[in-house]
């Protein structure tokens, strides 16, 4: 519980993209997080002092696992001095926060909102039109009745500042006006507060609704206040919303009505009372408004509670009838009116003049006669009605009647019944929840989240997708399963899915985001603190190291480091100058509100899914490793290779160990779990880097593997920024509940339209029935059911939800460093090859021969460094000059934990001085050629086709590599020059590339 008067502790909470994590919510705080990667840190430590696993260093910089576990520790000790310091400077920063002058600016910027708010209020316009309409009261509690001034004279402001400790508690009954009269309130003081040069506390008007007692009042209030204001709330950048609501809260800078006790359930009042007798101790002022009967159940006497109470008084005739005929006139109220003046009790006239006393009746009445065909005589027909509380019944059904009359179809198209029934949903939705305002962000919240987890699919699909296109081959971990490494991925993702199915913990409610422009003003903001600069230029020189390292080094892990932080480093700072919460209380309207996400959605939507600090983690955790390396190496620039395998075994090795997955990753990352979702999506693009480092895959990842993938994981971003996005979640909600019938899909029109009949009323971009009355009014008959179908989380639920949570972090550790870094040797990306005849084309021959024969030699012998021809075509006649055409193919597997493309290299490599297995031949030119495949060589020389060596032909060879796959071709033509036979063995070899399906299309 926290005291207004005395704040023993500032529960600070995170503030997301969505506004603000509630108190007692799932996250974690700060030393729990902490903890938890501080336990995976010491399980690292002790996996090397007892292990003792190699390290993948250079001999001379390796201190060994042992010296290395206590350097760890010792490591772990600087950390928590270090954030103990963080503490004191983040302490010290509180300070300035909560400093005076940045107080009265939150105060000030909170005073302006307000008055835009409460000065445009629609409600104005019921009580000053036609005529204005005063709610006199009589002060209580003392025994008598003490009458307030007069129409005209005096005001609630004043009499406010007269009441004992200005506490003040309005009482009436429904629709008497209390909502009116702190309404009015608010609107005098923060007129006297603009006139008073800004002195006086902020009147802040709050639905006690929404509120659950087992949580503290004035916690409450201070979240509502930096949940619902929270550019007020930040009067620097990177003060929490909630610390600085608190702090104005504890400085008596907020004045706080509480609309509506009468509206919390009655099983919680008495808590509830309990709680704001508590946190009010020590004379803190406070208005609150309830109904007479619900508030004197639970009041607590006076002398432990103090405080003034008024009675709100039903309306004066004349009142009424200035109101419901203003000038006097005649009018179709005139008749009626007439009767009721001096009617006897318990008549007719009687009983509905005791109605039309109450404000709201009198405006329902007068909207709901308002049409040529219903006359007001109707109220007082003999025996109609039996008692006020039928004649007030009629006027609700009456108003309806009118609002939703048959005009309404030839307006919207839409069937009156149809729209009352659509308003009946709503109101019955909000009643079972306890809702005031209607926020279109939220209304996914009427959407079963099983339901509500198909707005994920298509991400989770397309990432799917992404994995099976890589056919990375099979899962390293474990093997005896059978499954593909994409299958495996399949299933993590299907875990991913139940696990928001099955949690609440995983729903987003984030508040609708606006583009700003990246102004000086925005970036000196972000930068005004010292730790902001201090963070910023470590940040752009840490950037600029790596990526001059990485000009040195051919290390593809490093490389890849370095583009994940600067895309998490742009990330970062797209969110803060690009981004912004849009406050909904300064919207124009809840359209315009909706239409500025949309926008910000479909620019920046790869912005908005939330990365947790272990990707950050997986960028930067080889670079040490590497960087060690780097600094010892001595033999040229092919150590990159062997550094990132090195770097990944060992990583590998040390996550074998049970103690780190248990204490250490499970722990760090369950602080984060309510992240895990959206980092699954980035799998695809961190199993590849993995993978293509490994001995399993090293030289089979191409270029436009990491093109398509990092493209495809942007476009998955992107989509999940969408689907949890407020914009994205409407449409979720707007689609189902059309579907099922509920609700209109042209949902905003209709809202539109309810508002402009007077149903609802518009606060900013939200909108809220026209009165609580009205709203139980449309919700009868429904909210019974709607009650019996809200469910809250239970036990087991909460079980399944955790038990999903572990499964999952447990396979994306199975897949990434157990799968992907661990994956068995695999055939390389070219599988097979047609017959090596068939790789000629007949016209080459027809024209390069004259009776041409085609021939197999005997079967080749599977020899590492040899070639011997497939496929051979010659002269029949042996008259004819020498024309000799060899081909021969080789698909390279895997061999001696080298991946296929590498040992096809390796092959290539060492055949270039090779005999081939032809005749003799002196070779004249050897020569490197370009355009074929990934390498190709020229062997140009001449072959002696006798043993004595008299006569000659020039030959030409081209050995052509492509991924895993070699090509040789071999053309010999009696009498020919080199330009000749260099000629023709290249379109040959092209011509055998492009039949093998090697070449570019």
């Amino acid at each position: 519980m926290v005291q207004i008067a005395h704040l023993d502790r500032l529960e600070v909470v995170e503030r997301t993209d969505g506004g603000l994590r509630g108190l007692g919510g799932h996250r974690r705080s700060d030393a729990d997080a902490w903890f938890g990667w501080a336990a995976g840190l010491a399980a690292f430590a002790v996996y090397l002092l007892l292990a003792q696993p190699a390290l993948p260093l250079k001999e001379d910089l390796n201190p060994g696992p042992v010296t290395m576990g206590w350097l760890l520790l010792a490591g772990i000790l600087v950390l928590l001095l270090g954030r103990r310091a963080l503490r004191r400077s983040r302490e010290h920063r509180m300070r300035l926060w909560l400093s005076a002058p940045h107080l009265a600016l939150a105060v000030d910027r909170l005073a302006e909102a307000l008055s835009f708010r409460y000065g445009g209020d629609e409600r104005w316009d019921l009580i000053r039109n036609p005529e204005p309409v005063e709610v006199t009261w009589w002060e209580g509690g003392g025994g008598e009745e003490a009458e307030s001034p007069g129409p005209g004279g005096g005001s609630i402001a004043a009499y406010f500042h007269r009441t004992r400790a200005g506490r003040l508690v309005v009482l009436g009954g429904p629709g008497s006006g209390k909502s009116v009269l702190a309404l009015r309130l608010a609107t005098e003081l923060l007129r006297e507060r603009q006139t008073h040069e800004g002195r006086g506390p902020v009147p802040v008007i709050l639905s006690l609704a929404s509120w659950d007692p087992r949580e503290g009042l004035f916690t409450w209030i201070a979240r509502q206040v930096a949940v619902d204001h929270p550019y007020a709330c930040t009067p620097v950048p990177g003060a929490p919303p909630l610390t600085v609501a608190l702090a104005l809260l504890r400085t008596r800078q907020v004045l706080p009505i509480l609309d509506g006790f009468d509206e919390l359930p009655h099983e919680v009042r008495k808590r509830a009372m309990r709680r704001l007798r508590d946190g009010t101790k020590g004379g803190v002022p406070f208005v609150l408004t309830s109904r007479q009967a619900e508030y004197h159940e639970h009041a607590p006497e006076q002398n432990v509670f103090t405080r003034t109470e008024i009675n709100l008084r039903p309306l004066e005739y004349s009142a009424v009838a200035a109101y419901l005929n203003p000038g006097g006139g005649k009018s179709r109220w005139t008749e009626v009116l007439a009767r009721l003046d001096g009617a006897a009790a318990d008549s007719p006239e009687a009983r509905l003049r005791d109605v039309l006393r109450v404000p709201l009746m009198a405006n329902l009445a007068r909207e709901a006669y308002s049409d040529d065909d219903a006359h007001p005589s109707a109220l007082i027909a003999p025996g109609a009605f039996a008692d006020t509380a039928a004649i007030e019944y009629h006027l609700y059904g009456a108003y309806l009647d009118a609002i939703y009359s048959p005009t309404h179809e030839e307006r919207t198209g839409w069937d009156p019944e149809t729209a009352r029934a659509w308003a009946g949903f709503l109101a019955a939705r909000m009643k079972a929840r306890n809702l005031e305002q209607l926020a279109w962000w939220r209304l996914d919240e009427h959407v079963p989240r099983r339901v509500r987890v198909l707005a994920l699919v298509p991400e989770f699909a397309l990432s799917v997708a992404l994995m099976a296109r890589l056919d990375l081959g099979a899962w390293g971990w474990p093997a005896h399963l059978g499954l593909s490494l994409w299958q495996a991925y399949a299933i993590v993702c299907a875990l991913a899915l139940l696990h928001t199915c099955a949690s609440a913990e995983n729903a987003e409610n984030r508040l609708p985001h606006q583009i700003v422009r990246p102004t000086g003003t925005r970036l000196r903001e972000a930068m005004s603190e010292r730790r902001g600069r201090v963070l910023g230029m470590c940040a752009v020189a840490g950037l600029a190291a790596g990526w001059a390292t990485t000009a040195f080094t051919r290390s593809g892990l490093w490389l890849w480091s370095m583009t994940a932080i600067s895309w998490v480093s742009l990330r970062w700072c797209g969110r803060r100058l690009l981004l912004a919460a849009d406050d909904p209380s300064l919207a124009r309207s809840p359209r315009a509100l909706l239409r500025s996400d949309r926008r910000a959605v479909c620019t920046l939507g790869w912005l908005f899914s939330a990365g947790p600090p272990v990707l950050t983690v997986l960028c930067v955790l080889p670079l040490p490793l590497l960087a060690i390396w780097f600094a010892g190496d001595a033999e040229g620039p092919a150590f990159g290779l062997d550094a990132d395998t090195g770097a990944v075994r060992f990583l590998v090795d040390v996550l074998n160990a049970p103690q780190l997955l248990l204490f250490g990753f499970a722990s760090g990352a369950w602080s984060y779990r309510d992240r895990l979702v959206p980092l699954t999506l980035v799998i695809p693009l961190v199993t590849l880097a993995l993978y293509a480092v490994t001995p399993a895959a090293q030289g089979m990842v191409a270029a436009d593997d990491w093109v398509f993938t990092t493209v495809g994981t942007l476009v998955c971003w992107s989509l999940h920024g969408m689907a949890v996005s407020s914009w994205g979640r409407l449409q979720l909600a707007r689609s189902y509940l059309a579907a099922t019938g509920s609700l209109p899909l042209r949902l905003i029109t209709f809202l539109e339209d309810a508002h402009q009949r007077g149903v609802l009323r518009q606060a900013g971009g939200v909108y809220s029935f026209r009165h609580v009355e009205l709203r139980d009014r449309l919700a009868q008959g429904a909210v019974e059911q709607m009650r019996a179908g809200a469910r809250q989380l239970g036990r087991a639920s909460r079980f399944m939800s955790a038990a999903l949570a572990l499964a999952l972090m447990v396979g994306l550790y199975a897949v990434t460093l157990r799968g992907a870094a661990q994956a068995e040797l695999v055939t390389g990306p070219v599988r097979s090859l047609p017959s090596a005849c068939r790789l000629l084309d007949p016209r080459h021959i027809a024209a390069l021969t004259e009776d041409p024969v085609t021939h197999a030699p005997r079967a080749a012998e599977d020899t590492v460094f040899g070639w011997q021809p497939d496929c051979v075509v010659g002269e029949r006649s042996p008259s004819a000059r020498t024309v000799r055409i060899e081909i021969g193919t080789h698909v390279v597997g895997p061999a001696l934990e080298r991946s296929a493309v590498r040992t096809a290299a390796q092959i290539f490599d060492s055949t270039r001085s090779s005999y081939f297995g032809l005749s003799p031949l002196a070779v004249q030119v050897s020569r490197r050629l370009g355009n074929l495949g990934d390498e190709a060589h020229l062997y140009v020389g001449r072959r002696y086709v006798d043993d004595v060596e008299r006569l000659s032909s020039p030959v030409a060879v081209i050995q052509v590599r492509k991924d895993n796959a070699l090509v040789t071709v071999c053309y010999t033509e009696q009498n020919a020059g080199q330009a000749r036979v260099i000629d023709v063995a290249e379109v040959l070899a092209r011509t055998a590339l492009r039949k093998a399906a090697l070449a570019p299309t």
